[in-house]
């Protein structure tokens, strides 16, 4: 029975976020990782007030949660150098800024997600999870902003070279949604959904769907 129980307990583990809590206010990150311990769905392996390589390579997290304040210009730095140390861990920015050149920037550089900091306990969870899955986040507030006010359709259309259904994929792709939400929101197969995401990557010369959220932000689809 005891053998059952260590089994289940390994598993369960397995399955929780291995997540690296990075602020540079030590009762901000320490509330932080209570908050996050406290659900089955993370283990909080360590907190600090700054990237350390050394300390990434150690632990090797498969999220980094990285805030960001007023006047720390090198995010982007540490976002390169931590995704250039360890390609596989992905990276949720939390920050207090809502312009969209600040998303753009931290996407570019390589994060997989943005909230804004005074975002709700439970979407900041829901966000998380989605990096870790491999999808990207990026907080609906700041969406708002990319479309800037007059930029006419025609406009938008010109910006944006992708038919109409391509361009219903990308926004859902911007929204965080995986392949199988996608096609159940759209009505289609996977196979299908991942055969159009080729062709999209394909005449946006891209690689990632990081990159394809950029291009939704810049074109004002998103």
């Amino acid at each position: 029975m005891s053998h059952r129980v260590e089994v289940m307990s390994l598993v369960n583990s397995v399955r929780r976020i291995r997540l690296f809590i990075v602020d540079p206010q030590p009762l901000i990150a320490a509330a932080l990782q209570h908050f996050f311990q406290a659900s089955e769905d993370f283990n909080v392996i360590e907190t600090a007030q700054h990237v350390r390589l050394t300390m990434l390579r150690t632990i090797r997290p498969d999220v980094v949660l990285l805030a960001r304040e007023h006047g720390s210009n090198d995010i982007c730095d540490s976002i390169t150098a931590a995704k250039d140390a360890l390609p596989a861990t992905k990276i949720c920015i939390l920050s207090c800024h809502t312009h969209p050149e600040m998303v753009r920037r931290v996407l570019d550089a390589g994060a997989s997600g943005y909230a804004v900091k005074d975002i709700a306990p439970t979407e900041l969870t829901s966000a998380v999870r989605a990096v870790a899955q491999g999808r990207t986040y990026v907080d609906a507030r700041v969406e708002g902003f990319a479309r800037r006010p007059g930029t006419s359709t025609r406009r938008q259309n010109q910006l944006n070279s992708l038919s109409e259904r391509e361009t219903e994929i990308v926004m859902l792709i911007a929204q965080g949604r995986s392949n199988r939400e996608i096609s159940g929101s759209l009505g289609l197969s996977e196979k299908t959904v991942k055969n159009h995401i080729s062709r999209i990557f394909g005449k946006l010369h891209i690689t990632a769907r990081t990159q394809a959220v950029v291009h939704a932000i810049k074109t004002g689809i998103a």
